[in-house]
């Protein structure tokens, strides 16, 4: 009888972790409907969350051009409301800079560590926001919205788009445009 050689198959070579990720992708990816997946996606997008007294608020990031330390030098504005505290230059474009606690309840906000300048634009002018803290990137879906805006405090009603609850904390997300087309904030002439 001749001799039979027996031969295991070959060992199948180890998988990177990115290989395990990538093939994870494909079948989530072939299992899922193409439909609810844009859907999902689309309902959770990245906000800028920040601080703002007791407010919890979220800007959208494309009304965000940057975000910078307070400047040193905010050069007063003779003869305007109290809560626009000036303008800057930031690298050669002057800029207006407004306390936004101060425009909504008519309360300073406390320059802290931590507070900062929120560059939002509208068309070719920007207005610097003073905000008490920037606190990071904040997704939420739609299992987080709020059905109703009633809770929300007069002052911040006519900016306010939309709530979330998340962790028992309230996420407002505050509409730049509304704010940046009130008469009010536009004409901060005494």
């Amino acid at each position: 009888m001749a001799d039979v050689e027996i031969t295991s198959p070959p060992a199948a070579a180890p998988l990177h972790p990115f290989d395990v990720l990538l093939q994870l992708d494909q079948r989530i990816r072939e299992r899922a409907p193409v439909e609810a997946v844009d859907t999902h996606l689309s309902e959770i997008r990245g906000r800028l969350a920040l601080r703002l007294g007791s407010w919890n608020l979220l800007f959208s990031m494309d009304d965000v051009a940057e975000i910078i330390p307070v400047p040193r030098n905010i050069t007063r504005v003779p003869g305007v409301q109290r809560w626009l505290l000036g303008i800057a230059n930031l690298r050669g474009r002057v800029i207006s800079v407004s306390d936004l606690r101060d425009f909504l309840i008519e309360r300073p906000t406390p320059r802290l560590p931590a507070s900062q300048i929120v560059v939002v634009r509208a068309g070719e002018w920007d207005y610097g926001l003073l905000v008490d803290e920037v606190i990071g990137m904040r997704h939420f879906g739609p299992q987080h919205r709020m059905s109703s805006l009633e809770a929300v405090e007069a002052n911040l009603q006519p900016y306010v788009i939309e709530a979330f609850l998340n962790d028992n904390q309230h996420w407002l997300t505050f509409n730049t445009s509304n704010l940046l087309a009130d008469p009010r904030f536009l004409n901060a002439a005494n």
